[in-house]
Formats: C-alpha cells, structure tokens, sequence
C-alpha cells in the first residue's frame, strides 16, 4: 500500500497575523500613552520632589514602567511572526476556539484568586498571631504599615500568581518554580516597598 508521506517536521499551517498586529497595537499603544496620553492627563512626572525636596516617583512613575514592561512584549509578537512565517516552527495561529476561551477564563480565575490571596493574607496573619498570643491587635489596619504584615500578602499573592502562569504555560509545577515564583516577588517587594519608602504594595493604600 502506498501513501503520501508524511512530514512530521513540518511547520504548522497558520490562519492569520495574531502575532503582528497584537504586537504592533501594543507598540503603537505604548508610544501613544508615553508621548501624547500621560503628558496630557498625568499632573507629575516619572520623578519629582517632595515637599521635603527628597526625589520620589511621581504621577506617571508606574503607567510609564508598565509601558516598558510592555514593549519587550510587542518586540516579541513581532519578531515571533516573522520567525515563524520563515519556517522555523511554532504553534498554530489565526484561529479563536473554545480552547482560547478556555485559557481566558482561567487566567481571569487565576488573577482574581491571586487578588483575593492579596486582600486575605494579612489580615489572616493578624488573625494567626491574635489566636496563639504573639499580638494584640485591633486589625490589619493597625500593622498595615509594619513588617511582614505589610508586605504578607503581596508576597503571598505574587507568588500565587507567578506559580499559577508558569503551571498554565508550562503544564507542570517544579518546585524550582515556586522557588523562583517567591524569589522573583520578594525581588519586587525590596525595589518598591524598600527602596521607594513611599510607596504602598497592594492591598495597603486600600486600608
């Protein structure tokens, strides 16, 4: 019997430009909001003084980090089109299913979870240490600027979330990656709550 052979090296067909047009539009979208939106609408800059005359981020100093967060990823869209169009591989693009509806629903599940591992942690800490004697708090709100109540539940949350897309994107959870989830949180905990002293994790400027 006879048969056309199968190429199991082959590149996967793709549908559509998913991958350039969602990198150019975050291109686009971040070059618009640095240049004409955050002048516009931001009343201070990305630093500015205090009235002690210390230098302290100011309005725009976190829309424009996100927006630098942003652009390596639209660079990444890009290029990964063109890398795969030119035959070097890659998943199958151009087509939205219930598979990415799926996906979607699980990465808002995943967020709001993280969220509410936020909101929950330190007043579940204060509870803890109410419970077998270590404080005699009144609540969360009365620590909510003290250490590690402060920072329980960016930390807890931020790991949350970390392990949760590392387990989404790569189907497993080492426990190199919760190392690295933790790791990579506590990083972010000493840049914006130690170095910048003004500054306050979620959830606190909530409390």
């Amino acid at each position: 019997m006879t048969g056309t052979p199968v190429n199991n090296g082959a590149a996967p067909e793709r549908g559509g430009f998913w991958n350039l047009w969602l990198g150019l539009g975050t291109l686009i979208f971040a070059a618009v909001s640095v240049m004409v939106w955050f002048p516009q609408d931001i009343g201070s800059g990305f630093l500015k003084k205090s009235l002690t005359g210390q230098t302290v981020p100011g309005d725009a100093f976190f829309p424009i980090l996100l927006m630098a967060l942003m652009v390596p990823l639209g660079v990444i869209l890009v290029f990964t089109h063109f890398r795969a169009r030119s035959g070097s591989g890659g998943e199958q693009v151009g087509d939205i299913g219930l598979q990415n509806l799926a996906f979607l629903l699980r990465a808002i599940t995943l967020v709001g979870l993280g969220l509410l591992a936020m909101n929950w942690t330190g007043p579940a800490l204060v509870w803890c240490t109410n419970a077998i004697g270590l404080t005699e708090l009144s609540g969360y709100r009365a620590v909510s600027g003290t250490f590690p109540f402060d920072v329980s539940g960016f930390f807890v949350g931020g790991t949350f979330l970390t392990c949760g897309f590392i387990h989404t994107t790569r189907h497993t959870l080492r426990p190199r990656d919760v190392l690295i989830a933790a790791v990579s949180t506590a990083v972010l905990i000493l840049l914006f709550d130690v170095l910048l002293t003004n500054v306050q994790l979620p959830p606190n400027a909530d409390f």
